[in-house]
């Protein structure tokens, strides 16, 4: 549009100077109009040439050395293999999926084991010439261990299944003794309270 108004202008000048009048203004106008064309034409060239190359593909050279070598490069040179990359290629690297950890497990409940005696009674006084005694104990929770122990004067004295310890030979006097629950491995689970009993006999001389 701007080269068409030159255009205009020149010709109403050239118009107007009738026989040869102002023939060094019209002159200068046409050399101004000429350059001021090949200016913009060069401007568009160059354009259309940054538009093209931001366009077309990359090319890069492999080249491969005497040795075995491998060189790329955007340069071309002497026995070089173009390789063409789009210019919208982008190295996308996929992140590895994490697997999340497993929940972790609930702690498993703390297993109670209770033992009681049942008999005898604390403070019982037993009379027995033959120094035999019966001691019971029982587990009244609902978790059960499968071993009994008896604990007699600070010394354990039997292990059984049942609870029940039948004792023979006892000396008369005072003597103390609980009952514990153990596993398979001898592990104490639990212990019943410490309690004394009295075992009394009777004397030979006054039998006689």
């Amino acid at each position: 549009m701007h080269n068409m108004t030159r255009h205009i202008c020149l010709l109403s000048l050239l118009l107007s100077s009738g026989n040869g009048l102002l023939p060094v203004q019209a002159e200068m106008l046409s050399q101004e109009s000429t350059q001021q064309e090949a200016q913009e034409s060069k401007t568009e060239q160059s354009d259309n040439t940054t538009s093209a190359a931001a366009t077309s593909p990359m090319t890069i050279y492999k080249v491969v050395g005497k040795d075995g070598s491998v060189t790329y490069t955007d340069k071309p040179q002497q026995n070089a293999e173009p390789l063409a990359f789009d210019v919208k290629t982008q190295n996308v690297v996929t992140a590895a999926k994490v697997t999340p950890p497993p929940p972790a497990k609930p702690a498993a409940p703390k297993l109670k084991y209770r033992v009681v005696i049942k008999s005898p009674a604390p403070e019982a006084t037993i009379r027995n010439n033959l120094g035999e005694l019966t001691i019971s104990a029982a587990q009244p929770g609902a978790t059960k261990a499968p071993i009994y122990r008896l604990i007699f004067d600070d010394a354990p004295l039997a292990s059984n299944s049942s609870g029940v310890f039948k004792l023979s030979g006892i000396h008369r006097g005072a003597h103390t003794y609980k009952v514990e629950l153990t596993n398979n491995t001898g592990k104490t689970l639990a212990s019943s309270p410490l309690q004394t009993l009295y075992l009394h006999q009777a004397s030979a001389l006054i039998n006689n």
